[in-house]
């Protein structure tokens, strides 16, 4: 399809639209990726850290338990029948550079894996590997609309460039900024996005979790430079923590679009169906578990083909996924294996 094209089509529900120049996007992303990686650590390094969300706030065990009350038209794939599933979840801080919890704006990241989830998966590398996983951020919009402004937010890596992008662009990531710059003290009081679509069978969805039991979102006395860690670890050994697992549907292909991820869909046109509970029951966070979230990899694309991620960006992360994760457990020495069972 060209430009033009592209331009005045319509798109149907759950129906994807590739830009005529994705693949030259998608080439200049993983170059401008590596480029950044190998600036940061230089030949020889053996604990080269993930290229986004670098920072491991806590690495928890968990149950996701899929219900047995919402629409039969959302039963697919782990949510086809009422079960019980052990997961893995992984809550880390945004951006490119590992920075103090103290520094703002702040962004974090909830990422679900589940256990004992048969059934191919999409990526070969995995694909008979028995896990799911789910990836969300602390706010519902992407940091980017299209493959332009996401090539120039890769180009402005520090953090004097990215203020800058922000101030050029901010029009464009108006929510981005507002979403952001809300703070937050606890890693397990604050509601998480999937931000870009995915399939859940026939539909495009988005998905949430958000906290049942809100606290006091309140400050510390005082903010150290790993203050959300210490936060989150103080309330899961006091008490299990549990989040309602959501979907929401797209059901207007113009107002909902699956091809720009900055857009949030309505959720009074469209509002979230809960459709699993997650309970991560008391526990301690244990720097053993933070070093076991080092050798895990998250990927949208570790999914079944029921959970299909789509849209622009998602397609980009295929690749850039794959190519940092491996990039990674090369230098770093880490034998690719996918968990079978919860730690001990």
């Amino acid at each position: 399809m060209s430009e033009a094209q592209a331009d005045t089509y319509t798109p149907g529900l759950a129906e994807e639209t590739l830009h005529p120049s994705e693949e030259i996007f998608i080439e200049t992303l993983k170059k401008l990726t590596m480029d950044r990686l190998r600036g940061q650590y230089p030949p020889g390094s053996t604990s080269i850290q993930r290229d986004a969300h670098p920072k491991t706030h806590g690495l928890v065990t968990a149950e996701f338990i899929v219900l047995d009350d919402f629409s039969y038209a959302l039963r697919h794939g782990v949510f086809k029948t009422p079960r019980k599933f052990d997961a893995l979840i992984r809550f880390s801080a945004g951006d490119v550079f590992s920075y103090p919890d103290t520094r703002l704006p702040r962004s974090g990241g909830m990422a679900i894996k589940l256990l004992g989830v048969e059934g191919e998966k999409l990526l070969a590398s995995e694909r008979h590997a028995l896990t799911q996983d789910f990836i969300m951020i602390n706010f519902p919009g992407f940091l980017a609309r299209s493959f332009e402004s996401y090539e120039a937010l890769h180009i402005a890596s520090a953090p004097e460039d990215r203020a800058r992008f922000y101030e050029a662009h901010r029009p464009e990531h108006a929510l981005y900024l507002r979403q952001s710059l809300e703070p937050f003290y606890n890693p397990l009081q604050v509601r998480y996005f999937s931000q870009v679509p995915y399939m859940l069978g026939p539909n495009a969805i988005k998905f949430s979790a958000k906290p049942i039991f809100n606290t006091a979102n309140r400050p510390p006395a005082s903010e150290g430079p790993d203050f959300l860690r210490e936060a989150m670890r103080k309330q899961v050994v006091e008490s299990d923590v549990y989040f309602d697992f959501m979907v929401q549907v797209q059901t207007d292909p113009v107002r909902m679009p699956i091809e720009e991820p900055l857009t949030v869909w309505d959720e009074s046109q469209s509002p979230f169906q809960r459709v699993a509970i997650v309970r991560i029951p008391r526990q301690d966070i244990t720097m053993k578990g933070i070093e076991m979230a080092e050798t895990l990899a998250f990927n949208p694309w570790h999914a079944l083909p029921e959970h299909r991620p789509i849209g622009n960006m998602n397609r980009a992360r295929r690749v850039v996924y794959e190519m940092v994760s491996e990039y990674r457990r090369t230098a770093n020495g880490v034998v690719r294996a996918e968990p079978t069972s919860l730690p001990q």
